[in-house]
C-alpha cells in the first residue's frame, strides 16, 4: 500500500493490445487507488489499437468505478482505437496530441478455418458435441448460413452497447455517434470536431489542467506501472495477445 502526506496525482500508461493478459492487472492497480484517499485525481495514458471486448469493458467499469468514488480523471490519447477508445469513454476530459490516432467505433469477429491445412499436414481430428452449433467457434469448419446470422446478432448487440457507452462517456446523443461508428480512425481535429475529444494538447497541458482542479503540484505526479504477468517476461506478450485475440474472438 502507498503511503502519502500529501494529495497526488497519479500517471498512469495503458499501451497495447487489450487482453486478459494486460488488462487485470491494472484492474488490480485501479482497486488499490481507490482505498487510497491522498490521490485526488489520475491522468490516463492510452496508447492501444483495442482488443478483447470483454475486457475493454471490464476496464472501463474499473475507471468509472473510481469517478464514482470521487476521484478526478482525465485522459491523454495517443493512440485509442476500438476498445481503447470505449475505455477512454469513462474518463471525464479528453486530451490528445495532433498526430493522435483516435475512433475505429465498431466490432469485428474473426475466426481462422484451418480444415484444409490440416488435412495437408496429415492432422485429422473429431469433434463430439452435444448442441448442434456447439463446434460453430472451431477452426475445424465454417460458420453455417444460420450461425452467420447468429454471430451478426451478437456483434449487433455489442456494438450498440459500444455506441452507448460512447454517447454517455461523451455527452453526444447516441444518433450522431452512430453515423461515426463506422469503423473509421479520425485524427485529432476530426476528433475534436466531431466532440471525441476535448482539447488538443500537449501532456504537460493536460496534466497541468488535471492538477489545477485538484490544486495539487504536477512536478509531484506520482508515475504508476504494473508489472508483467510471469508467462508474458518469458515468452513475449505477443504470443499470449494473439492467443487471447484468438479466444476472446469478437474484439473492438
Amino acid at each position: 500500500m502507498f503511503i502519502f502526506k500529501r494529495s497526488k496525482v497519479a500517471v498512469i500508461r495503458y499501451s497495447g493490445t487489450i487482453t486478459a493478459q494486460n488488462v487485470m492487472p491494472y484492474i488490480g492497480l485501479l482497486r488499490r487507488i481507490e482505498k487510497i484517499k491522498h490521490i485526488k485525481g489520475i491522468m490516463f495514458i492510452m496508447d492501444s489499437p483495442g482488443g478483447s471486448a470483454i475486457h475493454s469493458e471490464l476496464l472501463y467499469y474499473a475507471l468509472k468505478r473510481l469517478k464514482e468514488k470521487g476521484k478526478r480523471l482525465y485522459g491523454y490519447l495517443e493512440v485509442a482505437a476500438s476498445g481503447g477508445y470505449m475505455v477512454a469513454c469513462a474518463l471525464e476530459r479528453l486530451y490528445a496530441p495532433s498526430s493522435a490516432i483516435i475512433g475505429s467505433i465498431g466490432v469485428i469477429s474473426v475466426k481462422p478455418v484451418l480444415k484444409e491445412i490440416l488435412g495437408k499436414v496429415g492432422i485429422g481430428y473429431e469433434v463430439i458435441k452435444k448442441g448442434k452449433h456447439k463446434d460453430m467457434w472451431l477452426f475445424t469448419r465454417q460458420y453455417s448460413d444460420e450461425e452467420r446470422v447468429s454471430v451478426g446478432e451478437l456483434q449487433e448487440d455489442i456494438y450498440n452497447r459500444f455506441i452507448d457507452i460512447v454517447s454517455e462517456g461523451r455527452g453526444v446523443p447516441s444518433e450522431d455517434i452512430l453515423n461515426l461508428a463506422t469503423g473509421e480512425l479520425f485524427s485529432s481535429k476530426k476528433s475534436l470536431a466531431n466532440k471525441l475529444i476535448d482539447e488538443i494538447a500537449g501532456f504537460d497541458k493536460a496534466l497541468e489542467d488535471l492538477c489545477k482542479t485538484i490544486n495539487v503540484n504536477p512536478d509531484k505526479a506520482l508515475y504508476l506501472s504494473v508489472k508483467k504477468p510471469f508467462l508474458q517476461k518469458i515468452i513475449g506478450g505477443s504470443v499470449l495477445n494473439m492467443v487471447e485475440e484468438i479466444y476472446y474472438r469478437t474484439m473492438y
